[in-house]
């Protein structure tokens, strides 16, 4: 069965399955569904049925004479023409038509004489990932309240037109693309085209997708059809297309290809769009049916582009089409991620302040950034001269626009992009470069992949990018460890003396990855001229990092920072991504950058709120006109610490953990801090031997019940923590414990500090168990799945022998009665480890330099669970993925606690006091562990807690409220970026009225933008 019909039979399968027991929405009863109803000549393939009507007709395929089109496209006209036949045939007001990634919606018309028309009988488009029984119940629930719905309801229930727009591209590129791929083992067999295609992988640096290829072939092909429809409708000279009747490819495409000649041979320009190297090969299947329904799809679409008409549309529909084009994974590595309208328009507003000014984007994507700095350079001109004609200000624009891209497919979006500023002023000089930036030098002449018409004939392409008076970017999105090699070894090559006086060469076995941003700032300075000014989306990793201390310190000596605007929603679709805005200037020969006025900015984005792009420069220029509006600081850049993580520049952390410092004492100075309390981890997080800080293998090492009775392991299976949610609690205690058992979780690590030939013989028999059966589990790309023996921390263990009788041995336990939670999601945790067990690594043990008697122990646990102690974790901590906060143990050890030896009596009593009631209040309410809970301790015992210690420390309670509110800021910052994406978080002057489906159970849903126009004058 094929995948088509294989989709047909599962969608059927599905509403029957909601259907069965008569489902009802709001009066509107369905009986049944039917399968291949014989209408007239033909079939429907499903028929939903109400009050023992035909209600709904889905269509799947598209029926031909002698054959059958499977794979349809949903709103192609001619696929919405033939189920709305049908349709009319049975009776049924509404009709569906879906292929496996889209389903579209609509109503019959219900007017005598009215005609079928997109724009006013559209209802709701779907695209999905999954077809469900959950997205069948909505889709029937959708058309059912659109049936009873009032005019001004239904107008709330239909897709904005301009998404309806965007899911035709989408839908055409998903066939097409699959045409292409299924006819790429042809192309291999071609000589030339195998060179271009390994040529091609190899400078992208990543092992190249041919799905993925065909998709750009799909795309890049897509927007050629589009932009000839654009360019016939304001070029008398050049020849209609419309469909063409051919019934061999290869005839096919040449004479597609005669087209786009043409334009080229018309207008003197467009080369950049019409010339795209190995992306002109596209071919088509060669049996006769298959290259009949590719032919007639492809028509189809020609025809369609008549009616949907591109440049008519504000947004850039490029680049949202180009948004869900590129596959996750390749975009992370690429760092291909479509810049939100808003963020180009204000650091482009930023940066360019002179209509002669030069623009370089290194990092081009689809050319958000150049529409945006088209955009700010002709409004300049204008102000300069209104009476200047469009035509002259486009050709001026396109020649102060510079773009480099690694990768040719974004590079020819940005062509595109571009070119359709004007279309009817045709410029051959469109500066887009298909390089690596760190292999391109200013004043470099590079040679581009086509020619362009002169007098002297057909010459090859030149672009020489000269100094600059800006550079705007959206860099990469990725750590050292992801940048192709040979992109590296041109980063090593071009900045490594920078990268070593600034400590910034990334090394991967401590942990220390700077991202890719750096270098492209690094190299961006060659760039431009003195006075020049730098603006990009970074991500803000930097700013809680050791690294970043270095970064920063590079900035200071070499740039006049003129901002830090620091976003807490996450504006783009990759989760966990947080972003900075950092705004430069390169300085004058001279200059006394000392003296330089920083504005750090915080935008802390509820979700009902936004940001106006004006609102944000006058705040910039003005900062201490906006304080109440904004958590703004300005600062001398000479008073910039350099010893500091950078977040503490934009939170006033140090102004209130200075004042605590004054009055505490390191942790350093009572405990040592390790990555759970195992002799092994404890070694290893002192870096007194060289192995990883973890067990080795957790297959082995983790024992439940079941597992120690089994092998008799009883003497060597410890009491253990074995992950954090087994500690909802502020202690850990027997009970606690032995539900963990009682529930058959991993409640023991085996600690066997004897060598093997001492050691019973089931015990033995286990260890060889390791070296055999037993594996490691975590991804084979990380060297997973291997015998639990070899992995890396198990080996260094049989090397040790002064410390380890063999890999098996963990050389005992540390006393710990103290431990974090060292990844919070919420408000750091410390508990009492009432049991004396052992920890696993993702804890920070602080083990014990001195004896402690249990009052002492529980003082400094309230302590621990101030206020005071989360925002020193906030502002030392990392963050990482879903919004954690992580704690290591250097940090741990500096930590400010109070000198417990020190305290009265009474104060002991107190905060003990107080650690046993909100210990009690955690058990009572369910746990430590949910948001909401944490919330409600942290309003009232901990706010307690944090007013005791501000007391004994003789701190004003005032403090204890600053530090309560800004540890919750910081805290909401980190958590929104594991929240929905929110682009639109920012508003420009391009309403964000394109807005991409939010996430519904298992299929994606296009929801109403009330913000979106009428665009039934376009189409």
């Amino acid at each position: 069965m094929s995948v088509e019909a294989g989709f047909q039979a599962e969608l059927y399968r599905l509403l029957k399955n909601v259907v069965v027991g008569r489902f009802s929405v709001d009066g509107v009863a369905f009986d049944d569904v039917e399968f291949e109803k014989r209408v007239d000549s033909g079939r429907a393939d499903i028929v939903v049925v109400s009050s023992g009507k035909p209600f709904i007709v889905i269509e799947t395929k598209r029926e031909k004479v002698g054959r059958t089109t499977r794979n349809i496209d949903p709103l192609s006209p001619d696929v919405i023409g033939q189920a709305a036949g049908y349709a009319l045939m049975l009776g049924a007001p509404y009709f569906v038509t879906a292929n496996p990634e889209f389903v579209a919606s609509f109503t019959m018309p219900s007017r005598p004489g009215e005609r079928l028309d997109i724009a006013r009988h559209r209802i709701k488009f779907w695209h999905l990932r999954e077809i469900s029984e959950d997205f069948c119940r909505e889709m029937l629930e959708t058309i059912a309240r659109f049936h009873i719905a009032s005019e001004e309801d239904r107008a709330r229930i239909r897709t904005p037109l301009d998404w309806a727009f965007i899911i035709r591209l989408r839908s055409f590129v998903s066939w097409l693309s699959k045409i292409v791929a299924s006819s790429l083992k042809k192309l291999r067999a071609d000589k030339k085209f195998k060179k271009m295609f390994e040529e091609y992988s190899k400078s992208r640096g990543l092992k190249f997708d041919p799905e993925q290829f065909a998709k750009e072939v799909g795309y890049i092909f897509m927007n050629k059809i589009i932009f000839y429809k654009i360019l016939e409708r304001h070029y008398r000279d050049l020849p209609r297309l419309n469909p063409i009747e051919e019934n061999d490819a290869g005839k096919f495409i040449s004479r597609l290809h005669e087209f786009f000649d043409k334009a080229v041979e018309v207008t003197g320009d467009f080369e950049a769009v019409f010339k795209t190297g190995i992306y002109d090969y596209v071919v088509l299947p060669e049996d006769p049916g298959s290259l009949r329904d590719a032919v007639d799809d492809v028509n189809a679409f020609i025809k369609d582009m008549d009616y949907y008409r591109l440049e008519d549309f504000e947004a850039d529909i490029v680049g949202h089409v180009y948004e869900d084009l590129i596959e996750p994974e390749e975009k992370h590595q690429l760092g291909q991620f479509y810049t939100p309208p808003a963020i180009a328009e204000l650091i482009t507003k930023w940066c360019i302040r002179s209509p002669d000014d030069k623009i370089l984007d290194p990092a081009v994507g689809s050319g958000t950034f150049l529409v945006k700095a088209y955009s700010r350079l002709r409004s300049l001109k204008l102000i300069e001269n209104p009476r200047r004609s469009d035509r002259v200000i486009h050709r001026e624009i396109i020649g102060q626009l510079y773009a480099i891209d690694i990768d040719s497919f974004p590079a020819h979006l940005t062509s595109m992009n571009l070119a359709m500023r004007d279309v009817r002023e045709p410029v051959s000089e469109i500066n887009v470069i298909n390089e690596d930036f760190f292999k391109v030098e200013p004043m470099q002449t590079i040679l581009t992949g086509y020619k362009v018409r002169t007098p002297k004939g057909e010459v090859g392409r030149e672009i020489s990018i000269p100094l600059v008076d800006v550079v705007v970017a959206n860099p990469p999105y990725t750590r050292w460890t992801e940048i192709p090699d040979n992109t590296k070894e041109t980063i090593r090559s071009r900045l490594s003396d920078l990268l070593r006086k600034y400590n910034l060469t990334a090394r991967v076995q401590q942990g220390i990855e700077p991202g890719i941003f750096i270098h492209f700032i690094m190299h961006a300075w060659s760039f431009l001229k003195p006075g020049g000014r730098l603006g990009m989306i970074i991500s803000d990793s930097w700013l809680q990092t050791d690294y970043g201390m270095d970064f920063g310190r590079y900035l200071l000596e070499n740039w006049k920072v003129k901002a830090i605007i620091d976003i807490s929603a996450r504006v783009f679709p990759v989760p966990l991504i947080g972003t900075c805005i950092i705004l430069l200037e390169k300085p004058i020969n001279g200059e006394d950058l000392d003296k330089n006025d920083v504005v750090f900015t915080y935008l802390d984005l509820p979700e009902n709120k936004t940001f106006n792009v004006d609102d944000i420069l006058k705040t910039l220029e003005k900062p201490e006109e906006y304080g109440e509006q904004y958590l703004i600081k300005k600062i001398k850049q000479k008073d910039i610490p350099r010893d500091q993580k950078w977040i503490n520049n934009i939170f006033n952390v140090e102004e209130i953990l200075s004042k605590l410092k004054t009055k505490t004492i390191p942790a350093g100075q009572l405990f040592e801090a390790s990555y759970g309390n195992a002799t092994y981890l404890y070694l290893a997080s002192k870096r007194k031997i060289h192995g990883p800080r973890n067990l080795g293998s957790n297959s082995f090492f983790y024992l439940n019940k079941e597992k120690v009775e089994y092998w008799g392991l009883e003497e060597y299976a410890y009491p253990a923590i074995t992950s954090a949610r087994y500690v909802k609690f502020f202690s850990f205690t027997e009970e606690d414990w032995r539900e963990v058992r009682d529930r058959g979780g991993d409640c023991y690590i085996f600690i066997c500090h004897k060598p093997r030939r001492e050691l019973p013989k089931n015990v033995r028999e286990y260890i060889k168990w390791g070296e055999t059966e037993c594996r490691t589990k975590i991804r084979e790309t990380r060297g997973g799945g291997k015998p639990c023996h070899l992995a890396q921390a198990c080996q260094e263990r049989e090397k040790q022998k002064q410390h380890f009788h063999g890999w098996y041995d963990l050389g005992g336990v540390k006393d710990s009665s103290i431990i974090a939670i060292r990844n919070s999601q919420y408000k750091v945790r410390f508990f009492r480890n009432s049991i004396g067990a052992v920890s696993y690594d993702n804890t920070i043990c602080l083990i014990n330099k001195k004896n402690l008697d249990d009052v002492r122990i529980k003082a400094l646990l309230a302590f621990l669970n101030s206020t005071f102690v989360h925002l020193y974790v906030e502002s030392k901590g990392v963050i990482s993925g879903g919004g954690i906060i992580q704690l290591n143990v250097e940090d741990a050890e500096e930590m400010p606690i109070i000198d417990i030896q020190s305290l009265s009596k009474d104060d002991l009593n107190d905060l003990g006091k107080l650690f046993d009631r909100l210990d009690f209040e955690a058990r009572r309410i369910g746990g430590a562990d949910k948001r909401e809970n944490i919330e409600k301790l942290w309003d009232s015992v901990i706010a307690e807690i944090d007013y005791k210690v501000a007391e004994i420390l003789g701190l004003p309670k005032s403090l204890a409220d600053e530090a309560r509110i800004l540890a919750k800021i910081m805290m909401q910052r980190r958590l929104q970026r594991a929240g929905e994406a929110r682009p639109q978080a920012l508003r420009g002057e391009e309403e964000y009225r394109i807005s991409k489906p939010p996430k519904t159970r298992k299929h994606r849903m296009v929801k109403e933008d009330q913000h979106q126009s009428s665009l039934d004058s376009i189409l």
